[in-house]
């Protein structure tokens, strides 16, 4: 993930340390070569660039350490790619809903799946339409073992969810 921790805004509300998890590289060169993004592409929590600096084409990005709040940011795009604050998730994946026609957050599995009232603004959104699930957060850097990967959220998509076990 990108966003800064310890950074509260009255609209991102209170983030928290274990926010800042940057993204190895190679984990992000992998999830972009596997989704292929095409069009213009926003990096939401760009941090250290580890996906914004491997995105081809027509490419945007907010830091909110650099004064580029993603909650201020209303252009359209048609693909988000990032590593989301955990501690914020549903607000910063509703936000990403405004703005993209395709989302695809790396994080633990079960931030998507925690509650009904998420489920129900994911369908009014579209849907999930893949799930790569690549192992525990710890083979990735991040800070706990929970199943980690990666979620693609279409805005009106309703066929079947794809499911991929993608460990590495």
């Amino acid at each position: 993930m990108n966003y800064v921790g310890r950074v509260s805004t009255p609209k991102s509300r209170k983030t928290t340390p274990n926010d800042v998890v940057m993204t190895k590289p190679e984990t992000a060169k992998w999830i972009i070569d596997y989704f292929k993004p095409t069009g213009t592409i926003l990096e939401p929590c760009r941090g250290d660039g580890s996906f914004y600096n491997q995105f081809q084409g027509d490419k945007d990005w907010c830091e909110i350490k650099e004064g580029k709040d993603f909650f201020d940011y209303n252009k359209k795009v048609d693909w988000i790619i990032t590593n989301p604050p955990f501690s914020i998730f549903d607000k910063f994946l509703l936000k990403a809903f405004e703005v993209a026609d395709n989302v695809v957050f790396f994080c633990p599995l079960i931030k998507t799946f925690k509650g009904k009232k998420l489920d129900i603004k994911i369908r009014e959104y579209g849907d999930i339409k893949e799930i790569v699930h690549m192992g525990g957060g710890n083979q990735h850097g991040f800070p706990f073992g929970f199943s980690t990967g990666c979620i693609h959220y279409q805005r009106n998509y309703t066929g079947d969810i794809k499911y991929v076990r993608a460990y590495k």
